[in-house]
């Protein structure tokens, strides 16, 4: 991580009971049903990260739900822990559903003139980008701004992780959740240290300004959020804890 000392990590990390040399992560998609739809908020890694993650197909099947009854497909970003589940053998995984993504992120994430400005190890995430942007074809739908994207559900700009990096806030009555994507990568380090950033992100200063913004405008208020990040199931709510924050699990309700 960016902007932190060694140590100071480390006593962090061991703060919330975790092995420095094993933090362990999550990345979590979001399943919305509203109307008789059924829509994802990102899609997972699929096959790319390894064992432990992209077993979106087998959720699907523990439920009962069949993968192309998902009319729509709501992208954060284009990175692989994001989109890796949205294909598979070059098809979409989904294959009725629309996916929406930012303009700002297709035209950087299929720029080969910014590819080629990454170094060799960064590549493959502009490869992933544009064949998984290919194999949706003209089921593919461009946002930009506070696009409202499906019944209840609006885009929110949160660049710097990506230059289209994107929050979509979920309304249904007086109910509403905030799915902020990737503000918070590391909830260990990132919540008590904000500014700390990750090599990922493209422009490390604007998502050290975006998620400070956000976290000082979210604390406290009782909005309910979720982060792709944040612990499995990484919804509940953001208070403020000393110079920094802390995030407050939403009870789990067993069904």
């Amino acid at each position: 991580m960016i902007g932190i000392e060694a140590e100071d990590f480390l006593s962090l990390v061991e703060a919330a009971h975790q092995d420095p040399a094993n933090v362990r992560g999550a990345v979590n998609a979001y399943m919305v049903e509203s109307g008789g739809e059924t829509w994802m908020i990102d899609s997972g890694t699929g096959p790319i990260f390894g064992p432990t993650l992209g077993h979106m197909p087998e959720v699907f099947a523990t439920l009962g739900t069949d993968l192309g009854s998902v009319s729509k497909l709501i992208v954060t970003h284009l990175h692989g822990d994001h989109i890796g589940g949205a294909t598979m053998d070059g098809k979409p995984i989904f294959p009725n559903a629309e996916m929406i993504v930012t303009e700002a992120d297709r035209a950087f994430w299929t720029n080969d003139e910014i590819k080629a400005q990454f170094p060799e190890q960064f590549r493959g995430m502009f490869d992933l980008a544009k064949a998984t942007l290919a194999a949706y074809g003209d089921k593919l739908r461009v946002i930009e701004g506070e696009a409202d994207v499906a019944p209840g559900v609006t885009a929110r700009p949160m660049p710097g992780h990506t230059v289209g990096h994107t929050g979509y806030m979920l309304e249904s009555g007086s109910d509403s959740l905030l799915v902020w994507g990737d503000i918070i990568h590391v909830p260990a380090v990132q919540l008590a240290r904000p500014e700390v950033t990750i090599m990922f992100d493209t422009d490390k200063e604007q998502a050290a300004a975006t998620r400070a913004d956000l976290m000082t405008a979210l604390a406290g208020t009782g909005q309910r959020i979720a982060g792709m990040h944040m612990l499995f199931p990484g919804v509940g709510y953001l208070d403020t804890l000393g110079d920094g924050y802390h995030f407050v699990p939403e009870p789990w309700a067993y069904l």
